[in-house]
């Protein structure tokens, strides 16, 4: 368990009193992966927390559009928008975004788990469409969001990473996986330098019941899993002003807020939570 901060498993007042006040109001918010697992949790959030529109992009359209109309009935102040399209696919996403219209909010959520044992034995085609998934579909998806936003309009990318590609601990078949969402996660500390006018974060979103949690393998940890309605309403804060000194830093979900806002000059003073190699000033 990280200790960069005071970390929380489950929504806790300091979290949740920021998010009843609706920052949200008014804001559009499309989200890959909506229909399930952690991007369900965070459709949720962002839908509580005001957002006036929601796209729902899955690549299963019954799934989506099931998703869709359940969000509907519980949220019936907030317009959803249903798609299915696989992320990879250029044209369908392009249409997506010519149809949504440019959201004020991006979250790149849609991932996969392509590893099935050692490196040494693994179908390497199916190990490599781990990199397509995770790195090419979000690099599309973030890349036709930027070309119908324009050069100058501000916008914020939420991507939704792991803690695996940063931690030590021994992972046995997880290369695919690792390799893919670290790739992903320094495409958006690169897009920094080139897009200044649009928050890019990468959050870990805690170990959640998912499908792609079963498939990992992994055990549950010793404190317990993560909440995914903890995770969900960080998405949902993180895309909020208060969250803005953030900007292309790599969080976890489970942080607290109040501390990470305590740390801000020091984060921003020694560029922190970056990914680096130890011992580096400032990644030289």
């Amino acid at each position: 368990m990280t200790t960069f901060v005071k970390n929380h498993l489950k929504p806790y007042e300091g979290l949740t009193s920021r998010l009843s006040s609706q920052p949200l109001k008014g804001k559009s918010v499309l989200v890959t992966g909506a229909s399930r697992g952690v991007g369900e949790h965070i459709t949720h959030a962002i839908a509580a927390a005001g957002a006036a529109k929601i796209g729902i992009l899955g690549r299963d359209e019954k799934r989506v559009q099931n998703a869709k109309e359940k969000f509907s009935e519980e949220y019936p102040s907030t317009m959803f928008f249903g798609y299915s399209a696989d992320i990879v696919d250029e044209t369908a996403i392009a249409a997506v975004f010519k149809d949504f219209g440019v959201p004020d909010v991006l979250i790149n959520n849609a991932g996969a788990f392509p590893d099935d044992g050692p490196f040494i034995s693994q179908d390497l085609k199916r190990w490599w469409s781990g990199f397509e998934t995770n790195i090419l579909g979000t690099a599309v998806v973030t890349q036709k969001y930027l070309q119908a936003k324009g050069p100058t309009a501000p916008g914020i990318v939420l991507n939704c990473s792991t803690m695996a590609p940063h931690m030590r601990f021994p992972l046995h078949g997880w290369s695919g996986y690792i390799c893919s969402k670290l790739g992903a996660a320094r495409i958006f500390e690169t897009l920094r330098f080139e897009h200044p006018e649009v928050r890019f974060i990468s959050i870990h979103p805690g170990q959640v019941e998912s499908d792609g949690f079963t498939r990992s393998g992994a055990p549950e940890p010793p404190n317990g899993m993560t909440d995914g309605a903890l995770s969900g309403q960080f998405f949902a804060w993180a895309a909020t002003d208060d969250a803005g000194f953030l900007r292309d830093r790599f969080v976890w979900a489970e942080w607290d807020i109040a501390e990470l806002e305590a740390k801000k000059d020091e984060i921003l003073e020694k560029d922190l939570l970056l990914i680096t190699i130890d011992g580096f000033n400032k990644g030289f």
